[in-house]
């Protein structure tokens, strides 16, 4: 199939994806008890103002601030259209641009989040494809079990007993360790336990094939074979870097950026979820669907690339 036919198909695809998302998200936040509201009528009512007609007032005002003093349908075709045209307005709870915002806290995110997935891809298919050639090397399976334990050890529990440490004077608060080196290591270390138990088991697939004893044979070096195992195992591979990523990086970056108070994309969105910021929340909705559908795009394209046999459509 075409590329640009792949393109067009997937855009489609994502249309589709990000009308039912973003209306299940619209839904879910205009049709369900309004916690923000009712912590304010808690208070008005703690104050001692128990007027009907204030607390009225108080429902109506908060109502017209977020553009929902009108039938749910025309707040939802207005919601839908401002999306789509990247006209995401302002922030209920700051009052900031929405698109600048979302944007900003993307890109801090990705700050931390791409050399993590760099590494931990080098560094897992590495490992990976070495110990499924040399399964008796010790290095190998070394490498492998600090992978395993670095993957079991929990993201949280990891950062909360380093940052334990540096309140108590134990370790000095440097903000790029902080805010660079440690966000890399908890993400990196989050990711690289699948990307080698992927790439072992793939690679195992073809370490005793008939090819990798032809290269062998010949004099081929451990490096030449090696790249002729992983361009046969990479479409496999290929699948899994992008979706189990995606998985994994979401709770990575909640995790990381609230124990590091990183004003990033997770950060963000966990705020607009305990503010009720409609649009905060969709534009960082918005985002998600098209980081998906661009990755399915290269996934699909280079699976051309890395097998011409495979039919990319």
């Amino acid at each position: 199939m075409n590329p640009l036919r792949i393109l067009a198909k997937r855009a489609t695809m994502g249309l589709v994806t990000s009308w039912a998302v973003l209306t299940t998200v619209f839904a879910l936040f205009t049709l369900t008890e309004d916690w923000v509201l009712s912590g304010r009528i808690g208070a008005a009512r703690f104050a001692g103002e128990n007027d009907p007609e204030a607390l009225a007032a108080i429902r109506a005002e908060y109502f017209a601030a977020r553009g929902l003093d009108r039938p749910l349908t025309d707040a939802y075709v207005d919601w839908l259209g401002n999306m789509a045209t990247l006209d995401w307005g302002s922030s209920l709870s700051t009052g900031e641009p929405v698109f600048p915002l979302v944007m900003n806290a993307a890109a801090r995110t990705a700050a931390y989040v791409a050399p993590a997935l760099v590494l931990a891809v080098v560094c897992g298919v590495s490992l990976g494809v070495f110990t499924a050639l040399y399964p008796e090397r010790r290095v190998g399976s070394g490498g492998v079990g600090a992978a395993y334990l670095l993957f079991a050890v929990p993201g949280f529990w990891l950062g909360g007993m380093i940052l334990s440490l540096t309140l108590d004077g134990r370790l000095p608060r440097s903000p790029v360790v902080f805010d660079h080196l440690l966000p890399i290591g908890l993400t990196f270390s989050a990711l690289l336990g699948g990307y080698v138990s992927y790439s072992r088991a793939h690679s195992r697939e073809y370490a005793a094939a008939e090819f990798v004893s032809l290269v062998r044979a010949k004099g081929g070096s451990g490096y030449r074979v090696a790249a002729h195992v992983l361009r046969n195992a990479a479409i496999p591979f290929f699948s899994m870097l992008f979706t189990e990523a995606l998985g994994l990086l979401v709770l990575a970056t909640f995790v990381v950026e609230v124990l590091f108070g990183i004003d990033g994309f997770g950060l963000l969105l966990l705020r607009a979820v305990a503010d009720r910021d409609l649009p905060v929340l969709l534009g960082g909705t918005v985002v998600v669907i098209g980081v998906g559908v661009i990755g399915n795009v290269v996934q699909d394209v280079a699976y051309g690339y890395l097998d011409p046999r495979v039919e990319m459509g």
